[in-house]
């Protein structure tokens, strides 16, 4: 699965929790990946990115 834009980006301003996604095995990537795409609102989806960030030490 492809990083979405705005995940991307979120990770980019926040470094160090861009690193510890990277660092995860793609098995783990893909279960950010789906939560994040699950959402079907935009707002939950922003939490669900911002909540992610918090969760990599971002």
């Amino acid at each position: 699965m492809e990083t979405p834009p705005d995940l991307a980006a979120a990770l980019e301003v926040h470094p160090e929790a861009g690193a510890a996604y990277r660092k995860l095995p793609s098995s783990h990537r893909r279960e950010y990946l789906e939560w994040i795409n699950e959402a079907k609102r935009p707002e939950t989806r922003r939490r669900r990115i911002d909540k992610a960030i918090g969760m990599l030490g971002g």
